[in-house]
């Protein structure tokens, strides 16, 4: 009797090794993180771990970088992530309309004191890349930020990229780079 309840003993406690083993394979593959795009210095860059804050089927994270002042010599981000269904067609319309989207950006906030921000939305393109370039300046310190948002429609899915920067000529260089 007693080697019978030990062989299930032991088979019991490697399946559940197994099982946790499993678990956290797809723990890890939330919280590791793979490069946004791939860029000359890409050492400099830290890769961020941003598939776990993603919640919804039809948004996949591929990936998030940032780089600042002490490691590239200046600020910037870089995300790209790939869309399916009726949101990617959303985010594609939004993208087509820079007049509409640098509206709604500068609209003022009724909770705040606070001028709403100087807004400048761009129709912008690279390759099949099609979106927006965005300049906006705002905010209690009026900080300044230069940004590309980009879409590219394969096979049902869309995929994104979004770079933003302090300086216009690095954002600039940062997009070119990402949608070779």
């Amino acid at each position: 009797m007693r080697k019978g309840l030990a062989r299930y003993g032991v088979r019991a406690l490697f399946a559940g090794v197994g099982l946790l083993t499993l678990a956290g394979c797809s723990l890890f593959d939330l919280w590791a993180a793979d490069p946004a795009v791939s860029l000359p210095d890409s050492r400099s860059w830290v890769v961020l771990p941003m598939r776990a804050f993603v919640s919804r089927e039809n948004i996949r994270v591929d990936g998030l970088q940032l780089c600042t002042k002490m490691r590239c010599g200046y600020d910037a981000a870089i995300e790209r992530f790939t869309v399916t269904g009726p949101d990617a067609l959303a985010i594609e319309r939004s993208l087509a309309e820079p007049k509409r989207l640098a509206a709604l950006l500068a609209k003022p906030d009724a909770k705040t004191k606070i001028p709403p921000p100087q807004v400048s939305v761009d129709s912008f393109g690279s390759g099949d890349w099609k979106g927006i370039q965005l300049a906006m300046t705002g905010g209690k310190k009026a900080h300044h930020i230069n940004a590309y948002a980009v879409g590219q429609r394969k096979a049902g899915e869309t995929s994104f990229i979004v770079v933003i920067a302090g300086e216009p000529r690095i954002a600039r260089k940062l997009i070119d780079e990402a949608t070779q």
